[in-house]
């Protein structure tokens, strides 16, 4: 005869709770774990702004979950903001585990939750860090990175990564190897069951008519995401004469990076060639009015939509700045070992035709690998009950 587990609170300390894919992933749990785990969110927020308005916020509220607010430690600086984590958890309560998703800030926070003698201490890392530019410009970076690591040695008890490489870059080596893997899994079925009069409507309304090729990209627009070099691969098919457009999904994180990418859009004339979709919340349906996905990402933890565009069948040209684990094994990515745009745009047309249509052998896969959210769901939570 089962017994009924115990309840434990989990407090998520993170950014605000947009459609990122850390933040997918989250709510993804969060949508499948048993009752008796409790999540409340303590978000970061800049000093002296208004309070931001996540996308999952309704959603959370509805789930029965509290959002909680902090000044982030890089305005605040460290001495005040482990003064205003501690009023916070005196007020609110202490949770039983404290899940840490701030990658290279981390280490304070650990220090935070021993401080108040939070018991499980998860530190979660969600990307490859890896800072670009001058010694004069990452040197800050690199030291406040190594002071974080420092911190996190001493007070995490638990360290999560979404692929090794992660690990690795946010873990010293002599604890990285104890980092367990959490693959950032999806709800496989939402990709598989969007129907065809959605894609249509889709394609229609971005005037992708007839045979005309939809080349894809979702996510943030920033210099790491790199979609100047997208445009690079438009202007070398339009002399090919290749009858396609892009589209790219996604909230601008960099203003002055996305006026660059106009400027660009504007001097090859591609103006009716590339098309913004901004933020969306239905993925799975903007994927699936694509016909292959393409990202020159920089640097990816994990690359969560890369998953979810295999999810939906599609064929996936990918930089080498994705670890090799986002391949599902279906035979449907391509790395590309540096960022030749010429190259791109033959592999491009190489990789048009390996679109999956069978869904059946695409879940199996994904469940097979560890990247059903169900199954993925049920390993956080006996995790978090060890």
């Amino acid at each position: 005869m089962s017994t009924e587990r115990e309840k434990i609170k989990v407090l998520h300390v993170v950014g605000t709770m947009n459609t990122g894919g850390a933040e997918i992933m989250l709510m993804d749990i969060y949508r499948n774990i048993s009752a008796n785990v409790e999540f409340d969110f303590l978000v970061n927020v800049k000093a002296n702004k208004d309070l931001p308005k996540g996308d999952f916020d309704e959603e959370i509220i509805k789930r029965g979950g509290r959002l909680l607010y902090v000044t982030a430690q890089w305005d605040l600086g460290i001495t005040r903001f482990i003064k205003a984590f501690k009023q916070i958890i005196k007020e609110n309560g202490k949770p039983d585990i404290l899940h840490v998703h701030l990658n290279s800030k981390g280490g304070v926070i650990a220090l935070c939750a021993r401080l108040c003698k939070i018991k499980k201490i998860i530190v979660h890392s969600h990307a490859d860090i890896n800072y670009r530019g001058s010694l004069l410009k990452v040197l800050p970076h690199l030291i406040e990175l190594k002071f974080q690591k420092i911190l996190i040695s001493l007070f995490a008890t638990d360290l999560w990564a979404c692929s090794r490489p992660a690990a690795k870059s946010l873990f010293f080596p002599w604890i990285e190897k104890k980092a367990v893997i959490i693959n950032n899994a999806i709800n496989v079925s939402s990709f598989l069951e969007v129907s065809n009069d959605t894609r249509t409507k889709i394609r229609e309304s971005i005037k992708a008519f007839d045979n005309k090729i939809v080349i894809g990209n979702v996510g943030r627009i920033n210099r790491s995401k790199n979609i100047g070099f997208l445009i690079e691969i438009m202007k070398i098919l339009k002399e090919k004469e290749v009858d396609c457009i892009l589209v790219c999904a996604g909230r601008i994180d960099d203003e002055q990076y996305m006026n660059e990418v106009k400027w660009q859009i504007e001097k090859f004339g591609l103006q009716e060639q590339v098309v913004f979709l901004g933020n969306r919340n239905d993925i799975q349906n903007v994927l699936s009015s694509f016909d292959i996905f393409v990202s020159p990402s920089r640097h990816e933890g994990f690359g969560m939509v890369a998953a979810e565009a295999q999810a939906s069948g599609l064929p996936c040209v990918l930089s080498d700045g994705f670890p090799k684990n986002v391949d599902m094994g279906l035979n449907l990515v391509e790395f590309m070992d540096d960022f030749n745009a010429e190259e791109w745009a033959e592999t491009i047309m190489d990789k048009l035709n390996s679109k999956i249509l069978d869904k059946e052998k695409i879940y199996k896969k994904l469940a097979e690998l560890g990247f059903d959210v169900v199954e993925n769901t049920k390993r956080v939570e006996e995790l978090y009950y060890s």
